[in-house]
C-alpha cells in the first residue's frame, strides 16, 4: 500500500483474507546459530518476497512469525504453500491460520500501524493449535473449485485439505511429497517431546499418498448430487 497520512477514521478498512504463521523451531535456531539461521531466513525472504511475488498478496515478516493478506483465498493459500516448501527444505514447519475479516493499515515511513479483527481471530487459532498445520477458520466460505481441484489434479496439487475434522492448506506438492515424508520422520528422531505432532503430519501424508478423498463428507454429497462429480464405478474383473 502507499504512503497515507490520513487519520485512521477516514482510511479505508478493506474485507481480506489475513493468514497469520508461526515458522516451528526457528526461534530455536537462532538462538542457537544466529549466522546460520539468518541465511536460512534470507531464503524465506527471496522465496515470498522477490522470486515468487504473488500478484494481490501482501506479506510481513517479522522473525518467525509472517502476515500474509490479500483479497483472494486462492492466492493467500498459495503463499502460505511457497512458505511451507521452503520451511521443509530448511527443515522446519510451520503452524498457523487464515481467516476473513477487517483489515486497516497505515504505512508511514518506516512504521506501519495495523488493526484488524481477522488477524486477531488468526492469531488466537494459531495459538490454540496443537499441529503443525495452517488451517482455515470454519467461517471461512471454501469454493467448490478448491475441493474439485482434488479431483481433477489429485491430491498433491489441491490447494486444501479436509483432514481430521480440519481443512488446512495443502504443504504438499508433486515434487515434494516423499521429502516431506523423510524430513518429518527425522525431525520427530531428532525431537521425540514432539513425537504426536509428527505423528499427525505423517498420518497426513499417509492419506495423500494413499489418494484419499480429503474434503469434507457433506461437501461430497453435494457435489456428486449437483452432478459436479460423478462417481466411477470399478471396471469388472475379466
Amino acid at each position: 500500500m502507499t504512503e497515507c497520512n490520513q487519520p485512521p477514521s477516514e482510511q479505508q478498512i478493506d474485507i481480506r483474507y489475513v493468514g497469520f504463521c508461526d515458522i516451528l523451531g526457528f526461534s530455536n535456531k537462532i538462538l542457537a546459530n544466529f549466522d546460520g539461521t539468518l541465511e536460512v531466513y534470507k531464503e524465506f525472504a527471496n522465496l515470498l518476497l522477490g522470486v515468487l511475488p504473488i500478484k494481490g498478496v501482501e506479506i510481513t515478516m517479522y522473525s518467525d512469525a509472517v502476515l500474509i493478506t490479500g483479497q483472494s483465498l486462492a492466492r493467500v493459500a498459495q503463499a502460505i504453500q511457497s512458505l511451507w516448501f521452503t520451511a521443509l527444505v530448511n527443515n522446519l514447519m510451520v503452524r498457523g491460520a487464515i481467516t476473513k475479516g477487517r483489515y486497516w493499515e497505515q504505512r508511514q515511513g518506516n512504521n506501519m500501524l495495523v488493526a484488524s479483527d481477522a488477524l486477531a481471530r488468526a492469531v488466537k487459532i494459531e495459538r490454540n493449535l496443537g499441529v503443525p498445520a495452517v488451517v482455515i477458520a470454519d467461517d471461512v466460505e471454501i469454493p467448490d473449485e478448491f475441493w474439485l481441484a482434488r479431483f481433477v489434479h489429485g491430491p498433491y496439487l489441491a490447494p486444501i485439505l479436509h483432514f481430521r475434522e480440519r481443512n488446512i492448506v495443502n504443504p504438499f506438492n508433486v515434487m515434494w511429497g516423499t521429502s516431506a515424508n523423510d524430513r518429518a520422520t527425522q525431525l520427530m528422531a531428532e525431537s521425540p517431546e514432539h513425537r504426536d505432532k509428527y505423528l499427525w503430519f505423517l498420518s497426513l501424508y499417509d492419506a495423500v499418498k494413499s489418494n484419499h478423498e480429503l474434503i469434507p463428507a457433506n461437501v461430497l454429497a453435494r457435489l456428486l448430487r449437483e452432478e459436479k462429480l460423478k462417481l466411477i464405478p470399478p471396471q469388472a474383473s475379466s
